[in-house]
């Protein structure tokens, strides 16, 4: 039945998406269902036309029996109509979902039960309120001019390395960096920080060249070298010991965290709960 749904719900949108958000599934849902389907029949039921799914001629012979068998389903066996189920999606960079909000996660959703929350993540800065988005969470100068946006909290930068690679190299001053092998981020340069502790080191322009924080801690980690982390990326890695941070010196960062909404739309009652349940958990990671 979910099959025979999703399939209809698609044919009649033209749209994997548009079929999610009625049937309250995610979009994979809905992929997963159409190509089992295609399987069971042994034919090509859509085919991509730029942003449409376009039935094909097989699909529309199809629709017309499936539309008929749902109905008659549903006048066979009536049923009450529940109660539509209020949905947040929160769009999100992988990299931060993945290191801080989804560990997080379960803390609002059993505080809010009744709500359907979904996490999509993309890496792909325009479209963090992409279709069906409600809220979106991101890392920036807060200069977005297609979102409402409200400030949730600041950012530090230190260095980190894993505990034998701290041992290993004898770190115990920042002077000790200019021996190290210093990971490199493509836009978080180790300037800042060389210039708030007195370093006068040139910035690294060899080794390994990174352009997502979750792989800068990943390669710290492994003993790679020293990355210049965000306390967020950081912080669950340091308070089990994965990490350390060889020196108590750190530096404001020019970059904060925002909550972005749909421009000319006022927040959710969702997207209210789901903001003040975020800064809350932002308090207890800086503490």
């Amino acid at each position: 039945m979910q099959t025979l749904r999703a399939f209809e719900a698609a044919a009649r949108h033209h749209s994997y998406t548009a079929a999610a958000l009625e049937l309250g599934l995610t979009h994979g849902a809905i992929s997963h269902r159409i190509r089992e389907l295609e399987l069971q029949t042994g034919t090509m039921l859509f085919r991509r036309e730029g942003r449409v799914m376009k039935p094909t001629r097989a699909a529309v012979t199809l629709l017309a029996q499936v539309r008929e068998a749902l109905a008659l389903i549903e006048r066979a066996v009536p049923h009450e109509p529940r109660p539509e189920i209020e949905r947040l999606v929160i769009g999100v960079h992988p990299s931060l979902a993945t290191r801080w909000l989804v560990p997080r996660l379960g803390g609002f959703v059993r505080e809010h039960p009744d709500l359907n929350v979904e996490v999509r993540s993309t890496a792909d800065l325009g479209e963090f309120l992409g279709q069906g988005v409600d809220v979106a969470i991101r890392y920036g100068a807060g200069s977005w001019p297609n979102g409402s946006r409200e400030r949730l909290a600041g950012e530090r930068l230190f260095p980190v390395c894993s505990p034998a690679y701290r041992d290993q190299h004898r770190l115990t001053r920042p002077g000790d960096l200019a021996r190290c092998t210093l990971l490199r981020h493509a836009w978080q340069p180790w300037a800042p920080w060389f210039r708030a502790v007195g370093l006068r080191l040139s910035e690294p322009e060899t080794g390994l060249l990174l352009s997502d924080s979750g792989m800068l801690i990943e390669a710290a980690l492994a003993g790679g070298g020293v990355a210049l982390a965000r306390s967020l990326f950081a912080i669950d890695d340091l308070r089990q010991g994965r990490l350390v941070a060889p020196f108590d010196r750190s530096v404001d960062d020019s970059y904060a965290y925002y909550l972005l909404w749909h421009s000319g739309m006022p927040l959710s009652t969702a997207g209210a709960a789901f903001r003040e349940w975020l800064l809350a958990r932002l308090r207890d990671s800086a503490e």
